[in-house]
């Protein structure tokens, strides 16, 4: 019996992030006698997949942290990872600009599929002139050594590869992925399931599910519920995650006197099940590629008050979307939170349908990639 062929993923840690949930979802799914997946990680520190991993039958390699003095440290513990632990048929890189990095290797290693991903329309890091200078270097190394090159939504390809990025045949938009039964049986008596997730049965229950960082916009999201706090007084906030930020979030929760409404859960495997007890979402994200989280959060049915900055791609177009400016006042952020509650819920029917029509299923996203782990190189 043949061996399956083996790609290496490249992460900073699997943790339990939008982009890593999505690599596992898949990793679940796939035909793993054919395609076994590998992790470089780039932190001693164990993620919160890692013992999935191993169960599934796959390994992983911690490499040195990225940066510009220990460039040649990690460009040289990547080969030796290549050589010795594989044969590798492709490296998939999942770490924004820094992903010139692993392909230039990869490509020095003979490593036939190499695969750049975009999961995000910024990395946060500013303007300065050495930032940019960065950028248009590891840009050039992704287009001179990526035989594929994916990104989340259209904007997520724009923000790594560039707007003209559309004239080369290796950029496609590649969806993320829901499963679809934990969404299909969520019960519809939402008390019931409260009690069984240990949330407050009774009351509003507004939730966020996302890592602590900038990005994520917990202050202002804090703020936000000060000012629904004042109009709902049975309102619950309920915090799911976890990253660096979460000391200083809460501490700004107690500075409001908020500590008795507002619930820091940490990091879930039963998220599902949270959306289902949940009135509405709050996602004022500062900038977002397609987050897992709104794509989940209308799967199980849940009205999600957004940044307009999110991109249209999330939107199933079932009306459980509210787009508001991060300029609008926290008057217009806590009225369309209100209106959000008025919202009629669409049956799951609807909410299947919408998923597997805008190609957000799991099955036809694990075959995508099946097939370009299965192809040949550019070359």
């Amino acid at each position: 019996m043949s061996q399956p062929i083996r790609v290496l993923h490249i992460f900073g840690r699997m943790d339990r992030g939008g982009a890593e949930t999505f690599i596992m979802r898949v990793y679940r799914h796939l035909d793993r006698g054919k395609v076994q997946f590998d992790f470089g990680v780039h932190s001693e520190l164990p993620g919160h997949y890692d013992d999935e991993i191993r169960d599934l039958g796959g390994r992983i390699f911690v490499l040195p942290r990225p940066g510009l003095l220990r460039l040649p440290a990690y460009v040289q513990a990547l080969k030796t990872l290549l050589y010795h632990e594989g044969p590798f048929a492709a490296v998939h890189s999942h770490v924004h600009f820094y992903s010139g990095i692993p392909l230039v290797t990869a490509h020095l290693a003979g490593v036939p599929l190499r695969v750049a991903h975009s999961h995000n329309t910024y990395d946060g890091k500013g303007q300065a002139l050495p930032r940019q200078a960065y950028r248009r270097w590891m840009r050039w190394l992704i287009f001179r050594h990526a035989t594929h090159m994916l990104g989340c939504s259209w904007s997520a390809c724009e923000a790594l590869y560039g707007p003209d990025c559309w004239h080369d045949n290796r950029v496609r938009v590649l969806h993320y992925c829901v499963e679809l039964a934990p969404f299909e049986s969520l019960p519809q008596d939402r008390r019931a399931l409260r009690v069984r997730v240990g949330l407050p049965e009774e009351g509003c229950l507004i939730g966020h599910v996302g890592r602590f960082d900038t990005q994520k916009n917990h202050r202002f999201l804090v703020e936000v519920f000060e000012a629904l706090a004042g109009r709902l007084p049975d309102a619950c906030l309920i915090l799911v995650g976890d990253g660096p930020l979460r000391p200083e979030i809460e501490e700004l929760v107690a500075s409001k006197g908020l500590q008795d409404r507002v619930s820091f859960l940490g990091i879930r495997a039963d998220v599902p099940e949270i959306m289902g007890c949940l009135d509405a979402l709050l996602f004022p994200s500062l900038w977002e590629g397609v987050p897992l989280t709104l794509l989940e959060a209308q799967a199980s049915g849940l009205p999600c008050v957004i940044s307009d900055v999110i991109s249209q791609e999330a939107n199933l177009k079932i009306g459980l979307l509210h787009p508001v400016s991060l300029d609008a006042s926290l008057d217009n952020w806590v009225e369309e939170v209100l209106q959000a509650l008025q919202s009629n819920r669409p049956d799951w029917g609807v909410r299947r349908d919408a998923l597997r029509r805008n190609g957000y299923d799991v099955e036809e996203v694990t075959a995508c990639l099946e097939n370009i782990y299965g192809g040949h190189s550019n070359d």
